[in-house]
């Protein structure tokens, strides 16, 4: 059995004080980490230029990183299952919204814009007439994605939205040459959208403007691998992203009452051997659980110093 929880793992500056927490507001997962193993390993967003979940995701459908470009670039033809047969690379746009400070920029994170999909139909309408003649080409996907056929020769190294999400923009968007046409066009739709009614309608929900397109993916497309029978979890990874930590504990104690205690058996733990795999946003943990048998099983088992790697760099 394999249990993955993006989202799992706290950042730095809050892991030891939540650390303590966890004893009482999570006392299933509290007691899986005094029995495993674990084996900890850093993560690079930027090497990687995806999230933590979203590479094993990538991993687990079977993709391999291509010459010249990072591993976020398959989440183009992943994202866009069904619809990248043909064998060319497959590019997404996201609709985002850039939010602009006095010294930078940052990207809200893509789960807080609540697209409709009439509200993507009329943008997209409103834009169409800018491609014409660019040599970039758009169609739909889903309310929160476009897929985008770029120019021939062009193909930057970018990162998912989800990666961006709330870093400065200045360390991820590229200002080269071989990428100002899709500057040039991203700064015509940017201003085509700049009071567009959808975006009036936005605001009177509450709703943050879609202002801007995140261009990402560039993978060519592969035979994803069947999933497997694992358990993922993911009510932690959105609290975990946007540093909410009392959301993040609320979703945790739900989480452990509900999806991890009816897997556990009398004394607390997994009836048969068991992999957790904990992902943070710089870091993962996977965890081996074993039963103990015979007479072992008779007495307490050892407890792990879980916490030498749960509040530490790995």
């Amino acid at each position: 059995m394999l249990i993955v929880i993006p989202g799992a793992l706290p950042t730095l500056p809050v892991a030891a004080e939540l650390a303590k927490l966890l004893p009482e507001r999570a006392p299933t997962l509290h007691g899986w980490l005094q029995a495993a193993t674990a084996r900890p390993e850093p993560f690079d967003v930027r090497a990687h230029g995806c999230t933590a979940f979203e590479s094993w995701q990538l991993a687990r459908a079977g993709y391999r990183p291509e010459p010249g470009l990072l591993q976020g670039a398959g989440l183009g033809p992943l994202l866009a299952a069904g619809q990248a047969a043909n064998g060319e690379p497959v590019w997404l746009a996201e609709l985002v919204h850039l939010a602009l400070g006095t010294d930078q920029a940052t990207l809200l994170d893509p789960g807080m814009m609540d697209l409709r999909a009439e509200e993507t139909a009329t943008l997209l309408e409103t834009v169409l007439p800018l491609f014409e003649g660019t040599g970039f080409a758009v169609e739909p996907l889903s309310p929160e994605r476009w897929r985008l056929r770029l120019p021939d020769g062009l193909r930057p190294q970018t990162a998912s939205p989800l990666a961006v999400a709330g870093q400065r923009l200045n360390d991820w968007w590229r200002q080269d040459a071989q990428t100002r046409p899709w500057r040039r066009l991203l700064n015509e739709i940017q201003m085509t959208w700049h009071g567009h009614p959808v975006n009036d309608a936005r605001a009177a929900r509450g709703l943050p403007p879609v202002n801007a397109l995140w261009l990402y993916g560039g993978g060519s497309p592969w035979p994803v691998a069947a999933a497997g029978a694992e358990h993922v979890f993911t009510e932690l990874d959105a609290p975990q992203r946007g540093g909410d930590w009392a959301a993040w504990l609320d979703a945790l104690a739900a989480l452990d009452a509900q999806r991890l205690r009816p897997l556990a058996g009398k004394n607390g733990l997994p009836g048969a051997p068991a992999e957790l795999l904990l992902l943070g946003a710089d870091r993962k943990v996977a965890l081996t659980l074993k039963p103990r048998g015979g007479l072992l099983g008779l007495l307490p088992a050892p407890k792990k110093n879980w916490s030498a790697w749960w509040s530490h760099p790995a």
